[in-house]
C-alpha cells in the first residue's frame, strides 16, 4: 500500500467517521473533516508508519490540507 493510499484509510478508519471515501485532493482541515487533534493523530500515525517525523504544525504552516499535499510534505522530510 502507497503513502497515499495508507493515509486515506488511516483517516476513514480513525478520524473521519461516516465517510466512505475520500479524494487525494480533497480539502481536509478547511472543510471541517479533520480538526487539531486529527492532525496530531495523523502526524503520530506517519511516525510510527513510515518513520519520517512531520510535526502538526508543518502541516498547517506547509498548507497541506490535502493528502497528496502531506505526501509532498513528507517526501520533502525524507529527503532531508
Amino acid at each position: 500500500m502507497d503513502k497515499r493510499e495508507a493515509i486515506k484509510d488511516y483517516l476513514l478508519k480513525n478520524i473521519i467517521k461516516g465517510k466512505k471515501d475520500l479524494g487525494y485532493d480533497e480539502s481536509l482541515i478547511n472543510s471541517g473533516l479533520i480538526d487539531s487533534f486529527g492532525i496530531l493523530e495523523l502526524t503520530f500515525f506517519i511516525d510510527k508508519t513510515f518513520d519520517i517525523k512531520v510535526e502538526d504544525y508543518e502541516i498547517l504552516d506547509a498548507e497541506a490540507d490535502t493528502i497528496n499535499k502531506i505526501v509532498e510534505l513528507m517526501d520533502e522530510k525524507s529527503n532531508q
